[in-house]
């Protein structure tokens, strides 16, 4: 089987004529038969019902059809982020920055810049100080730095950001000047200053001390061999004094008082750091994102072209025939790229794949003439791949399996074996129920019928049923949600109407929790790229009750926000039924003023052609309306179904 085959079918299939078909492919009406038969001969199965007025798929055709049109998008997909990550459009960063520039509000009006303009970047934000920022950017940890009065580094390369005034002192919450309004450096003579030797270039730390003199310092000097942390744990023990910048003072170490200097601050540069050998065109990409935030800064030193890792190579993407694959692409070019991904030579790949190292290495350059873009890097030691060639190797086993999982669906049609069903839900107590009594219900009514379960978030659920990796998503139903070309149904009413907290909290002991209560206490809540409508409609909503909630950082996933609870972080809002039974190690209680409307909603293809799938949605439908009576038993509304096919 080729993907030809995939195309060519897809197109009788939609045509529901060989002639009309054979038009639209470009290729003769005898030919197009003979692929056609020579395919149903190797599959074992007849894909197509003849007569006088066209053909018709069978129930064999219609799954080989349905699975050829998500095999061929799900490539189509790969290879749009295979340029866009060529281009550094797509990829993953460990960005490490320094308190300081957190609190300097940098690396969150980075993210934002990508949520909006690169959403398909993902930024990791690591809270590092010197001297473990450098060394784990040269070890590769991380992939940018964003530090203070940082040392010249063999291999790194440094841009400047911009220049921090050390103009606040922090000192013990005891300290006698702790209560001051302001105080001169001559006002701190009897008290030791910290230096964190480890956290300060030898240069910066001459700067600070030439400034701190002209200033009238008189201070006895206590270096320690330690790093930032450090350094302000002993300022906190109460063992001298210390400096930070502006921004830091607003949130400033633990354990310590801030009071403003008034004379002789010294100054000390932020910068961006990156490896010199770097060639990723999505650290590349970052770097831009975080130069372009900075230069809006009035103290900027970010110049109009600061230095970057080189640019990448302009895409010139293959022609490709509608659904984005180019038609020179087949089968055996993702094998040779998967094998070259793991062999790294071209000599093993080609002996593994049992054909000549000259034929491998034709097959590899049509393929990055089809891509558009660079896939290898060739060396006299062998070849690695790019950022673009990872990212299309790395979804090359999944495509192939999809192959392979196309002749089993087919063959099982002729066949009468067990039917499947894919089912893709979000992991909680509700869902976990619903589909326990599914899978008992089809077990009784439809022994047939094989069901997969897989972990799917709501946002990712409706692509994944278009491509044809699920047949059907047991999603949140989000308010405001709409999903093109499926059908949602209700299986499962809830109201968003709690907050969780751990039990040890204070406001853990209170019948209901006031808005206000939360204004200092960590929001644990999605990003809002997971889905902006209703990211954007929480916090409208808890802002009119008078609450901004400090969202500290993002998560992905409940189960994971829950954990979060559980380990005291934060607090979260949580479903009316929580007050029955709330997540493992939290607890739940009313929050005044705050009612969404929450539930699970069952999504689907419109007009379903599998008789599997629909056996599958008619058991939803009957646990779905089981649930609503009982409920309506208990004085509970219950689910409203829908029943159209």
């Amino acid at each position: 089987m080729y993907l030809r085959d995939l195309r060519t079918f897809v197109g009788i299939a939609e045509a529901r004529s060989l002639s009309r078909a054979a038009a639209r492919l470009r290729v003769a009406q005898p030919a197009l038969s003979r692929q056609i038969r020579e395919l149903e001969r190797d599959l074992g199965v007849p894909l197509l019902d003849r007569h006088s007025k066209g053909v018709v798929p069978t129930l064999a055709g219609e799954a080989f059809a349905r699975g050829a049109a998500g095999v061929l998008a799900a490539l189509g997909f790969a290879l749009e982020r295979s340029r866009a990550t060529a281009q550094g459009q797509r990829g993953r960063v460990i960005l490490g920055a320094m308190l300081t520039v957190i609190a300097a509000g940098v690396p969150a009006a980075v993210e934002d810049v990508l949520r909006r303009e690169d959403p398909e970047i993902t930024l990791v934000v690591q809270d590092l100080d010197p001297p473990d920022v450098l060394e784990q950017l040269q070890v590769g940890t991380i992939d940018v730095a964003l530090a203070m009065a940082t040392p010249e580094v063999v291999g790194l390369v440094a841009e400047p950001l911009w220049d921090e005034h050390l103009d606040h002192v922090i000192l013990s919450l005891g300290h006698p000047l702790a209560s001051h309004r302001r105080l001169r450096i001559a006002d701190l003579g009897e008290y030791p200053l910290v230096i964190p030797q480890r956290a300060l270039s030898a240069a910066s730390l001459d700067q600070i001390m030439v400034a701190l003199r002209r200033g009238g310092l008189r201070s006895p000097l206590l270096v320690i061999d330690a790093g930032l942390r450090d350094g302000h744990l002993a300022v906190s023990a109460g063992r001298g004094w210390s400096l930070i910048g502006r921004a830091r003072s607003v949130s400033p170490p633990q354990g310590t008082a801030v009071v403003p200097l008034a004379d002789g601050a010294p100054v000390v540069r932020a910068a961006a750091l990156w490896r010199r050998e770097e060639r990723r065109p999505v650290v590349r990409r970052v770097l831009q994102r975080i130069f372009d935030v900075v230069r809006a800064r009035p103290d900027s030193l970010v110049g109009r072209e600061p230095r970057l890792p080189p640019a990448p190579h302009p895409s010139a993407p293959g022609q490709a025939l509608p659904g984005g694959v180019p038609p020179v692409i087949e089968i055996r070019h993702l094998r040779a790229l998967l094998e070259v991904a793991a062999s790294q030579t071209i000599g093993r790949a080609a002996e593994r794949l049992g054909v000549t190292q000259p034929a491998l290495s034709r097959q590899l350059r049509e393929l990055e003439v089809a891509v558009g873009v660079p896939l290898l890097e060739r060396s006299a030691r062998g070849v690695l791949l790019t950022p673009a060639g990872s990212s299309l190797a790395g979804e090359c086993p999944g495509l192939l399996t999809a192959l392979e999982q196309i002749v089993l669906d087919t063959t099982r049609a002729r066949r009468g074996m067990e039917g499947h069903c894919a089912i893709g839900a979000v992991a909680t107590a509700a869902t976990g129920e619903l589909l326990t009594a599914v899978l008992a219900d089809c077990a009784a009514r439809h022994p047939h019928v094989h069901i997969a379960i897989e972990e799917v978030a709501t946002p990712l659920q409706a692509r994944a049923i278009v491509r044809g990796d699920i047949d059907l998503g047991l999603a949140h139903a989000y308010p405001g949600a709409v999903y093109a070309d499926l059908i949602a149904e209700p299986v499962h009413h809830d109201r968003l109407q709690t907050v969780l907290l751990a039990p040890g909290h204070p406001l853990a002991r209170r019948r209901r929790v006031k808005p206000a209560e939360l204004a200092h206490e960590p929001f644990l809540f999605m990003a809002r790229s997971f889905h902006p409508a209703f990211y954007d409609r929480v916090l409208d909503r808890l802002q009119d009750l008078g609450l901004t909630p400090r969202i500290e950082g993002t998560y992905d996933g409940l189960q994971a926000v829950w954990a979060m609870v559980a380990h005291g972080k934060g607090w979260c809002l949580g479903f009316r039924s929580h007050r029955r039974r709330p997540p493992a190690g939290t607890v739940a209680m009313p929050l005044v003023g705050f009612d969404l409307p929450w539930g699970l909603n069952l999504l689907r293809r419109r007009a379903e052609p599998s008789l599997t799938v629909r056996s599958v949605l008619e058991s939803f439908r009957r646990m779905a309306r089981g649930a609503g009576g009982s409920a309506r038993r208990q004085g509970v509304r219950g689910s409203r179904i829908r029943t159209d096919t």
